[in-house]
């Protein structure tokens, strides 16, 4: 199913292939459309009207199947686990008892206008990221069904992502400046925890890979870490695993500035000193890694104490992609390798980064002219 520009009518079409109520794949095409909305709304309404007779299994039978089938699909158990949360808690009240079948742009459009209205316990309206990750989870299912051939297009491909301003106008950053995170350092008065916030601020890790470090990731005689998998309290027995990184590209080897290198040495030092040591041992915890609890009240003990703005504990890693950017001596590629993304994905996470950057063009600029 596709929506494209007609280059020598200059008006828009739609063209795909779908099944007839005998199941025969049939090929569709029609254009004169004078915007691309209205070839998406008629490619969609032609789609509903094509489907006249065909067996349909309701969205919990479907889920069900998805459960049971996750581990052939290459689908990771922490993110089968994440998607069921989003399902039971914002969408099978709703949708789980609707029929494949009946499932349209406009339902879902429906079904996302009543997801921003919901509350949570605490009486506030869920976030924008909540609303919209619904909708990825629910687009997910329903691609799966398509895959199967009960349903011919996935109806969440028309609906837009959620927007409400508000929320971006009142969103608190979640970074710091390097002189406020030294601040914050000079009233860390346990120096585990000084090396743990350092370690973050100064490597740009995701928490996940921090939490998932052991000995045999580092190379002290290179100066280095390898980031090769990722912590996650995601399992169906509700116990912690180490698996793959987010991303392909979240595979990397990450050079330590001597400070940072020093800092490893030095626990290095400590740990191998334990009964029982071995090179699987966590970096930063012992047999058993650290809990993302235990880390998240720790940074909120001492930022109170400290009296500075919060951040989470991924709020380290937008303070040092920010402060590597705005340093305008680094080239794009090397950050982006040093963070784990692609360039492009960096550009688009830290785009109001960029966008200052533009300001200080145009002064520099001025200056010049």
């Amino acid at each position: 199913m596709s929506v494209s520009k007609d280059k020598k009518r200059g008006t828009w079409l739609y063209h795909g292939y779908y099944r007839d109520a005998t199941n025969a794949r049939r090929q569709y095409c029609r254009r004169g459309f004078e915007t691309k909305r209205e070839a998406k709304e008629a490619e969609h309404a032609f789609l509903e009207a094509s489907v006249k007779v065909r067996p349909s299994i309701t969205l919990d039978e479907l889920v069900l199947r998805y459960h049971e089938e996750y581990e052939i699909m290459g689908i990771k158990e922490a993110t089968l686990i994440s998607n069921e949360s989003y399902y039971r808690n914002h969408i099978q009240e709703n949708l789980g008892r609707v029929q494949l079948s009946k499932f349209t742009a406009p339902l879902v459009t429906q079904f996302m206008s009543s997801v921003a209205k919901r509350k949570q316990k605490n009486g506030t309206p869920y976030s924008v990221a909540t609303i919209n990750k619904t909708k990825e989870v629910l687009s997910k299912y329903l691609s799966y069904a398509m895959r199967l051939g009960f349903i011919d297009y996935n109806p969440c491909m028309a609906v837009g992502r959620f927007k409400r301003p508000s929320d971006y106008n009142t969103k608190a950053p979640n970074f710091w400046e390097v002189k406020t995170f030294k601040y914050f350092l000079s009233c860390v008065d346990e120096p585990f925890w000084a090396d743990v916030f350092t370690f973050l601020f100064e490597t740009g890790v995701r928490e996940g890979e921090f939490l998932a470090l052991q000995w045999s990731d580092v190379d002290l005689g290179a100066g280095t870490i390898s980031i090769k998998k990722t912590l996650t309290y995601k399992t169906l027995d509700r116990g912690w695993a180490l698996t793959s990184p987010k991303t392909k590209n979240s595979i990397r080897r990450i050079d330590l500035q001597d400070s940072l290198l020093e800092l490893l040495r030095r626990r290095y030092a400590a740990s191998s000193c334990v009964d029982g040591f071995s090179p699987d041992f966590f970096v930063f915890g012992d047999v058993a890694p650290m809990s993302r609890q235990k880390l998240a009240s720790n940074l909120d003990k001492y930022i109170r104490l400290a009296g500075v703005p919060r951040i989470t504990p991924h709020g380290f890693r937008h303070s040092h992609a920010s402060y590597l950017i705005r340093s305008g001596k680094i080239d794009d590629q090397l950050i982006a390798d040093r963070l784990g993304h692609t360039v492009e994905e960096m550009r688009k996470t830290y785009a109001h980064i960029y966008e200052e950057s533009r300001h200080d063009l145009k002064s520099i600029l001025n200056e010049i002219f």
